[in-house]
């Protein structure tokens, strides 16, 4: 969608949704000037009056409240603020006239981004609630090309054989996610993950790359044995249990000239005998 906008010309404002967003959040933001905390118009508001086109992302993710406010946005073209101002668009716009009214400019555009139902995003089904406000359009997969164009944006110095290496192993892990073996499909978004590590700490290994990506799977004994044997074909060693990678971190301090102290046994500190206050 940015990429689009960006050859397009047009100016954005982007905002993402999840489970905890609430009307209010959705049309007010805060933000700390001089120590002082300050309410300003959420990105949605500014778009709407500016005529800019406004990103919704992870809009499925959104509790019920949220999706309706935004479908009465769309569809009616207006919404109300919890300060008392209102938006109004459309026929509505050359009747309602005042201080708290906030005409919707007509070149407000809304682009939406949901997951599809079901597991493993277990959102909400968006489209059954709002398809028919929308021009709907199914994004698939990349392909392989595509997917290493990518990797190698991420990581320039990596050498060939380790993106064919991502790619193959990834793509394994997709055909046992088709089969039912894995629940989760891993995406683009893990390999990314892995590239951007390499690249940032070319002297760590493959595995210990891996490693950030699949640590969270050794709560599942039995998923994290099919990943890890997958990747043992290939001559990677995942870590096992708590005792981590046979490999030992340098831990380097770089914004104190040395390094603290190791922490000891509790101090006890100055005692008053007067108790008097100390500010």
């Amino acid at each position: 969608a940015d990429r689009l906008l960006q050859l397009l010309c047009l100016p954005r404002h982007y905002i993402q949704l999840h489970r905890d967003t609430t009307v209010q959040s959705l049309t007010v933001s805060p933000s700390v000037v001089g120590g002082v905390l300050h309410w300003e118009d959420s990105p949605l508001v500014k778009a709407v009056s500016n005529g800019h086109v406004l990103v919704v992302d992870e809009v499925d993710k959104a509790p019920v409240e949220v999706v309706g406010v935004l479908k009465g946005l769309v569809e009616d073209r207006h919404m109300l603020l919890a300060d008392g101002r209102q938006i109004v668009g459309g026929h509505r716009a050359d009747h309602d006239q005042g201080p708290s009214v906030i005409h919707m400019h007509p070149r407000f555009r809304l682009i939406a981004l949901a997951n599809r139902p079901g597991y493993p995003f277990l959102g909400n089904d968006f489209f059954a609630n709002c398809g028919d406000l929308f021009s709907c359009h199914s994004i698939e997969n990349p392909d392989a090309e595509s997917i290493r164009t990518v990797l190698r944006k991420y990581g320039p110095s990596l050498g060939s054989d380790t993106i064919e290496l991502i790619l193959e192993t990834f793509a394994r892990l997709g055909a046992l996610v088709e089969k039912g073996i894995l629940s989760y499909p891993y995406s683009l978004r893990e390999m990314v993950n892995v590239v951007k590590h390499l690249e940032r700490f070319p002297s760590d290994s493959i595995a210990v790359a891996l490693n950030n990506v699949f640590h969270f799977e050794q709560h599942d004994a039995t998923t994290y044995r099919v990943i890890s044997d997958l990747f043992k074909q290939y001559g990677i060693a995942l870590a096992h249990g708590s005792k981590g990678p046979a490999e030992k971190l340098d831990i380097q301090f770089h914004d104190s000239p040395t390094p603290p102290e190791t922490a000891g046994d509790l101090k006890h500190g100055k005692v008053d005998p007067d108790n008097t206050p100390h500010v």
